[in-house]
């Protein structure tokens, strides 16, 4: 143990007793100095004067060196001592004292101690540069008091250095051991001290000893190994003022006639050095020796104790046969390996404890020297699922050989605890980031420390942004600053509000509405140290809500009536209101069924009861969520009745399967009137049709009788004229010819329009085609084409023909289908302007069949003309204003030939730019 840095302090009643000490020796000495000669002049109070100030603190000695001054010269005047070797003998023990002082504890920065050969080696080498400077001193004032200058110095030095080596010892011996009990039995310091004394006054009484003159040395050494250094000083002090005074009377082995007197005192002082030499270095060997063994056992002890009583699992072993063996374990290491102690030593260490990573090398680096020690996680093989903390350390013993000491540190619940909490972590994290609301954390200061995933989803902001600033400053509006600051400060107060719905605002700027839930986790001290806000976004709810508020509230012409189990309305909206003139506040509680006719429900529920009735109602709903609409009869507030669809719907949550039924209700009277009167209405118009039809029957039939009836005497009539012109008869005159041929002229034409009236009524009554034959469409382009080159000769215009290389074959009537391509070249050719342009085209497509589209950059049709067209007779305005001829009949003709040949024909005008007509017909393979 390293000593202190600073001398110790002693206190104030051990400094008065040493300075009264150092007077009483003074006035002592100087009070026996003629009977004692030269002996021992004045050097007792030197050492007690050392000793006082080496354990005195340097800020004490201002007061302790002026005290130390002044007694010796105060004792020196007491007795007559001349003023000026007072003042000189008092410096000189001062001086000699401040260093031997100064020595000891090296100017104030250490302790001063007498309890190894070092601080005796010290001591002794202080207190001869003690002696040498009281020698340049004393010298001078007692020169002629000796024979020779050199006898004066080597007395004065070995005076003053026996004084500081023996009262220097008793001072620092006896502050060291200050209020401690002596070692040893009493009894055995008794027996020792009383053996000393006797042994003194042995050798010292007789006036001639000199053989017995070392007797009291093995004394001496006997207190030196039996009792501490405070002993020894003690005996070491009273014998050499023993002999001292012996020697002063002429007695002991020192004042024999043989020594010279002036040698008398050297050899004594000698004598006195040479005992304290050999006794003091031996008390302090066997004083460091005790003291070192009382460590030794008390640190065994503390090993031992620490060993069994420590809450660490201790395991000694010892390596034998290249394995670890255990020697020794404590109660814990008997907890943690499962075994009683009796059957762990001897065993091996590998076949009760195994590293978790399988490293058993390191037991053999251990034993081979080539590592001395080692940490790491380890499992008992006895306690599957043990988890314990492993440290191995090698111990050298006394004999070289190698001990172990291992400490084991039971983890398992602590690993347990830490994978629970890490499975708890987890599932608070996935709590967290699987719940659909938004939740926030927040320290007692408000700073946002952790949010969930939901909170992005909902609102955009993600954990970057939001973590780190104050919840207050945030655009969630959860919590202002003062209510925050509330929650922390008084959790518990009386209306503080713990549920509230904020408006807040979306990353985007949209608004959310928020239900906003918190509350407070407190630590173990009970303080609330984070808190806990949970957000729910209710804005879809808010919104239907306030929608359904509306609808309900609204001015609408159906009637929502709610009704729960039991057949009690419990919501009757506007619309019903409006409708059957009662309030809300009057219906709300009634039974439902008092708002249907009685009759009317007795006969379609046969039910008596409004019970038993309501029932009859729901049972129309059956296995589907709604019933069918059906006409009902409800009253009103004035007893009116109204005709009113009505279904039924059932109203379900997720808990229950029916928490009540909707009834939705249209007020349908006026409907009803008006579809009876149009039921009516509709009657007279079939009526009306059929009539119409019949009279179209009718017309149909006068108009084929018509032109069959007219088209025989036409043709005899034009058959007259042919052979009037021709002269067979008699040759006309030349007036008379013109006027034969406009009859014959007309003739034709009114054959012709016979021809095609019998003909329009032929496909309309659906006739079969009577010369149906596979036909080949580009002899009817080819048919076409020489009518137009007839009919365009003698005009202006471009005709185009074109047609596929490849036979278009289709079946039907040749000759129908020739006056198709006849009559479309015909129009097209009559209603183009000289200089326009006529294209006729034949196609065969795969989807449409064969395609032929007849155009010209004629005079057009109108939008509202181009769906009449097609009919009989119909002829357009600009036609019949430009005075162009035609009957009416040509288009009608060819949409009746290709109708009854399985075709399409549509047409495409723009009026002044031209007409495109488009006929598709089925091809045959």
């Amino acid at each position: 143990m390293s000593p202190p840095s600073h001398p110790r302090q002693v206190g104030v009643g051990f400094t008065a007793v040493l300075l009264a000490s150092i007077l009483l020796i003074d006035l002592a000495l100087l009070a026996v100095r003629e009977d004692m000669s030269m002996l021992t002049t004045y050097w007792s109070s030197v050492g007690a004067t050392a000793g006082l100030l080496a354990v005195s603190p340097l800020r004490r000695w201002v007061v302790v060196v002026p005290l130390a001054f002044g007694l010796p010269l105060g004792a020196c005047l007491a007795y007559a001592v001349p003023l000026g070797d007072a003042v000189l003998i008092s410096g000189s023990h001062v001086a000699q004292a401040v260093l031997v002082a100064a020595v000891l504890t090296n100017l104030g920065r250490r302790r001063a101690r007498v309890d190894s050969i070092p601080d005796l080696a010290r001591l002794t080498a202080a207190a001869v540069l003690g002696g040498l400077l009281s020698v340049a001193v004393e010298t001078q004032a007692r020169v002629d008091q000796l024979p020779a200058s050199t006898d004066l110095a080597v007395q004065v030095c070995s005076q003053h250095a026996l004084s500081v080596l023996l009262l220097g010892v008793v001072v620092l011996a006896t502050r060291d051991g200050w209020g401690e009990r002596l070692r040893g039995a009493p009894v055995l310091l008794g027996i020792q001290t009383a053996s000393l004394l006797a042994v003194l006054a042995l050798v010292f009484a007789p006036v001639d000893s000199a053989p017995l003159t070392f007797a009291p040395i093995p004394i001496l050494v006997w207190a030196a190994i039996a009792f501490d250094l405070r002993v020894v000083s003690w005996q070491l002090l009273g014998m050499a003022a023993a002999v001292t005074l012996a020697t002063a009377g002429g007695r002991g082995p020192f004042a024999d006639e043989v020594v010279r007197p002036e040698l008398v005192g050297s050899i004594t002082m000698g004598y006195i050095a040479c005992a304290a030499l050999f006794t003091l270095p031996l008390a302090a060997i066997v004083s460091q020796r005790r003291v070192l063994m009382e460590r030794v056992v008390s640190d065994e002890q503390l090993f031992r104790r620490t060993f069994t009583e420590s809450p660490l699992g201790m395991v000694l072993m010892r390596g034998r046969a290249g394995a670890l063996e255990i020697t020794e374990v404590n109660t814990a290491a008997v907890q943690i390996l499962g075994a009683p102690t009796a059957e762990l030593e001897g065993r091996r260490f590998t076949d009760l404890v195994a590293t978790l990573d399988h490293r058993e090398h390191v037991f053999e680096g251990l034993l081979s020297r080539e590592t001395d020690a080692w940490h790491g996680q380890a499992s008992v093989l006895g306690r599957p699922g043990s988890r314990v903390d492993l440290a191995i350390a090698a111990i050298a013993s006394a004999d070289g050989s190698r001990v172990f000491s291992a400490q084991l540190l039971d983890q398992t619940q602590q690993h347990d605890s830490i994978r629970r909490l890490e499975a708890a972590h987890k599932l608070t994290d996935a709590t967290l980031d699987t719940t659909a609301s938004i939740i926030v954390v927040t320290d007692d200061s408000g700073t946002i420390v952790r949010v969930n995933a939901a909170t992005k989803e909902i609102t955009g902001y993600d954990e970057a942004t939001l973590v780190g600033a104050r919840i207050w400053e945030t655009p969630l509006a959860a919590l202002t600053r003062s209510e925050t600051e509330a929650m922390f400060l008084w959790p518990n107060r009386s209306g503080f509000a713990m549920v509230r719905e904020r408006q807040s605002y979306t990353a985007a700027g949209d608004p959310v509405r928020l239900v906003w839930n918190n509350n407070v986790v407190r630590d173990e001290t009970g303080t609330p140290s984070y808190a806990v806000l949970t957000g729910v976004d209710v804005t879809a709810e808010r919104s239907s809500t306030g929608l359904m508020a509306h609808l309900l509230q609204a001015s609408i012409a159906t009637a929502l009536i709610g009704i729960d189990v039991t057949g009690r309305i419990t919501v009757f909206n506007a619309g019903a209101t409006h409708m059957l003139g009662y309030s809300a506040e009057e219906m709300i509680g009634q039974p439902f069924v008092g708002i249907l006719e009685p009759s009317q429900l007795l006969v379609r529920t046969g039910a008596v009861g409004d019970r038993e009735a309501f029932l009859c109602l729901i049972g129309m709903i059956g296995k589907r969520d709604e019933s069918s609409a059906r006409d009902w009869t409800w009253r009103t507030r004035s007893g009116h009745e109204l005709i009113v669809s009505m279904t039924l719907s059932v109203t379900d949550d997720d808990v229950e399967d029916r928490v009540g039924f909707l009834c939705v209700g249209r007020d349908v009277t006026e409907q009803r009137e008006g579809q009876e009167t149009l039921v009516a209405a509709l009657e007279k118009e079939r009526t009306a049709v059929e009539r119409l039809r019949a009279l179209d029957r009718a017309k149909d039939e006068f108009v084929s009788t018509v032109s069959h009836e007219l088209r025989t005497p036409v043709t005899s009539i034009l058959g007259y004229t042919e052979l009037l012109l021709d002269g067979d008869v008699v040759e006309p005159h030349p007036q008379q010819a013109s006027m034969l041929e406009t009859i014959a002229r007309s003739s034709h034409r009114l054959i012709a329009i016979c021809n095609d009236l019998l003909l329009l009524s032929g496909f309309e009554q659906r006739e079969a085609l009577a010369n149906r034959e596979t036909y080949d469409l580009r002899e009817a382009i080819g048919v076409a084409e020489e009518f137009a080159k007839a009919a365009a000769a003698q005009r202006p215009l471009t005709v185009t023909f074109e047609a596929p290389e490849e036979p278009v074959m289709v079946s039907g009537d040749r000759s129908q289908l020739d006056r198709v391509f006849i009559n479309l070249v015909s129009n097209a050719i009559k209603f183009t302007p000289d200089d326009g342009t006529v294209d006729i085209r034949l196609t065969n497509d795969d989807r449409l069949g064969a395609v032929i589209t007849v155009g010209d950059t004629g005079i057009g049709i109108h939008q509202d003309d181009q769906d009449l067209v097609f009919q009989r007779f119909y002829r357009t305005d600009t036609a019949q204003s430009m005075a162009i001829p035609g009957t009416g009949l040509g288009l009608s003709i060819v949409a009746g030939i290709v109708d009854a040949h399985g075709g399409t024909i549509a047409v495409d005008s723009t009026p002044g730019e031209g007409t495109t007509f488009t006929v598709s017909l089925p091809v045959v393979a």
